[in-house]
């Protein structure tokens, strides 16, 4: 239901990639979008959206739908109490999108968890340097660097499966 509706709402992409992983689970539980606290994480400045509808599973096209329209333009969200959901023109970049989004989580939690034991909070980048940073990390896989980055990542993933 998520990926049909995520497809109809936005035609300019050919892949949606959705699981309960780990750290998306667990971070997706805090009720909170996802901080700018390290360069990867610039890759999803202004380009990323907390849903926080969760009504169970997914079964009905409504919930979908309301999923869909929450991401809009955005290549990424994190579902409240579910999971993370990216997407992209193409599978790997969908692919390196999630996994990538994967390891923010996993560092936020650790570096929230690292602060808080201190009684501190986490140092955010700042807007401009978000801005910047993303300009490089969060476009769409068009250069080379980022496109070897990513096959790479998807092979390892596709060998790992089999």
């Amino acid at each position: 239901m998520i990926h049909h509706a995520v497809h109809t709402a936005r035609p300019d992409i050919m892949c949606v990639a959705h699981s309960h992983s780990i750290y998306g689970r667990a971070f997706s539980t805090l009720g909170r979008n996802l901080d700018i606290i390290t360069q990867d994480a610039c890759a999803y400045y202004n380009d990323i959206v907390l849903y926080n509808s969760f009504k169970g599973v997914v079964l009905g096209a409504d919930e979908g739908e309301a999923i869909a329209k929450a991401l809009g333009s955005k290549k990424a969200a994190i579902l409240q109490n579910h999971g993370l959901l990216t997407c992209g023109k193409t599978i790997e970049s969908a692919v390196f999108w999630f996994t990538n989004l994967e390891s923010c989580c996993h560092a936020q939690s650790l570096a929230d968890a690292a602060a808080g034991g201190r009684g501190g909070e986490t140092i955010k980048v700042t807007d401009e340097d978000a801005a910047f940073t993303y300009k490089t990390t969060g476009l769409s896989l068009r250069d080379s660097f980022k496109q070897n980055r990513c096959l790479i990542v998807w092979s390892v993933l596709v060998r790992s499966s089999t």
